[in-house]
């Protein structure tokens, strides 16, 4: 496995783990319900923990072929053009998420720089909850990248749900 696979992997690892996290802070504030309290701020770290989970989740699934593809465009296409098709959409996606990453990136430093903490009764530093987002939008960045290049070199990127396992 290369270094590149460890890290989707991990990202995939950490999107689990936002997941689970979700899931203690609700069975947390239900018991503090039923005992008469209250977690604080359980549901801003819950969300805070939703956004982890979808950003930490793209290159992982990307890597393990499970985001959506328009697999009809394709039966219209000759043979010929599948392989010049693959590239194109490669280099699109590729584009969209070096954009997409620049611009996460730089609002989590906005935040850090001008200080920004959260709204509710636990002031947290907004550029602590906002960091997922740059780190998932920039492995997705490197997920793209070798995708091209193994389109490119007609070797295959996505490992499917079965490999991922064994790897």
């Amino acid at each position: 496995m290369t270094f590149l696979h460890r890290l989707y992997r991990i990202s995939g690892l950490l999107s689990a783990a936002s997941l689970v996290l979700i899931c203690a802070l609700i069975m947390a504030q239900v018991i503090a319900r039923n005992l008469g309290s209250t977690v604080r701020d359980a549901e801003e770290f819950a969300a805070w923990a939703m956004a982890a989970a979808g950003f930490f989740g793209l290159p992982y699934a990307l890597h393990c072929g499970s985001h959506i593809r328009v697999e009809v465009v394709m039966r219209f296409l000759p043979q010929s053009l599948h392989h010049a098709m693959e590239v194109l959409v490669s280099a699109i996606g590729l584009m969209l998420s070096v954009y997409f990453a620049w611009y996460c990136t730089a609002f989590v430093v906005e935040s850090y720089r001008f200080n920004e903490v959260s709204q509710g009764l636990v002031p947290v530093p907004l550029w602590l909850p906002q960091l997922p987002m740059a780190i998932g939008t920039i492995l997705l960045v490197l997920a793209f990248g070798e995708r091209l290049v193994r389109v490119l070199r007609h070797e295959k990127f996505e490992i499917g749900d079965g490999e991922a396992r064994s790897e």
